[in-house]
């Protein structure tokens, strides 16, 4: 596995120092968390970058304007059946007429005569979805990302957004306490009301309507956050990302050794279904990503689970470990 080289010349120019700084934090996550799945499973990530072709789909190669996309997976595992990753730093130009309301891309239509045009944008982020082999080990997703449109000096021109949030197949309590405890630690050097409130958005984010239930057991997420300076933004976005490695990688560690039946590989790949569908169906960050070209379709393929499964009627056994799960995630709680 390649360690990733910023190349911050050509996005430094004409804009604030911004995008280079966080484009170190999210290349350095990318590449050490990479590192550290690969030191527990023992196998090693493939890796493929990506460059948007003459006819607009994407094909292989690098980008020779400084945009950087990169996927890698690493799959079959011994500890993990698959983890989807990738990686963009880009400047690009958004469709003429396409703008923001909040965090949402809306097209606006040409008053007569107006000649409409695209306005510059950079944008950069890291995805991790890490889906074990064993079902006793949680499912986890992170994601850090950061948006700017022109030169970033106009009101709501850039945004923070991002979380880590934990997928347990089978619940172990203690699990989800370490996993927010970890994250609420990270949040309060900044301010106290920023794990309440994050968690609760989380809560919200990650809930499929058409099941009535959330996706897992939470962490922390927030999207559009720009109620500070930058740089406090910038520094517990820093924090944050740093601390999903502490949060998460101890619970695999625990957990990928625990024996297992087929009933429950059976459970696992019902759960993952669930979170297909999330993706697929409710997930805003990839709908924003696919409308405005920062997300190439290859990657969301990739960060999709390897098997799922689905069925007319799935409701686990009343009293079995599978409904404690299931009443979970109906009905969200405080774990610390």
């Amino acid at each position: 596995m390649q360690t990733i080289v910023a190349k911050p010349k050509k996005q430094q120019k004409n804009h604030h120092k911004m995008p280079a700084k966080i484009s170190k934090v999210l290349i350095n996550m990318f590449d050490s968390l990479c590192l550290a799945l690969e030191e527990i499973d023992g196998s090693k990530f493939e890796e493929k970058s990506w460059k948007h072709g003459e006819n607009g789909n994407s094909e292989l190669g690098e980008s020779d304007n400084g945009t950087i996309y990169i996927d890698r997976a690493l799959r079959n595992g011994k500890v993990f059946e698959k983890v989807g990753v990738n990686y963009v730093s880009m400047l690009g130009e958004l469709p003429p007429g396409m703008t923001f309301q909040g965090s949402e891309p809306v097209m606006i239509k040409p008053e007569p005569g107006m000649e409409m045009k695209g306005t510059p944008y950079f944008a950069t982020s890291t995805s991790f979805v890490i889906n074990p082999c064993n079902p006793m080990a949680p499912t986890a997703h992170v994601n850090y990302r950061y948006f700017q449109l022109g030169d970033g000096t106009e009101p709501g021109s850039w945004w923070f957004g991002g979380g880590g949030d934990l997928t347990p197949i089978y619940l172990f309590e203690e699990d989800a306490v370490h996993f927010h405890q970890v994250h609420k630690q990270a949040c309060d050097q900044y301010d106290v009301n920023f794990y309440p409130r994050f968690k609760e958005w989380c809560d919200k984010y990650f809930y499929l309507p058409h099941r009535g239930e959330c996706r897992g057991v939470g962490g922390i997420f927030f999207d559009h956050l720009q109620d500070r300076t930058q740089e406090e933004l910038f520094s517990f976005i820093k924090t944050s990302s740093e601390a999903f490695a502490e949060a998460y990688l101890p619970i695999v560690e625990k957990r990928k050794d625990i024996e297992y039946t087929e009933e429950n590989k059976f459970w696992q790949k019902l759960r993952r279904g669930r979170y297909a569908e999330f993706i697929l169906l409710n997930d805003k960050g990839t709908s924003f990503g696919l409308k405005t070209g920062i997300v190439q379709t290859k990657s969301v393929l990739n960060c999709l689970p390897a098997e799922a499964f689905w069925m007319y009627e799935d409701q686990p056994v009343l009293g079995s470990q599978e409904a404690k799960l299931l009443e979970i995630l109906k009905n969200p709680r405080e774990w610390l």
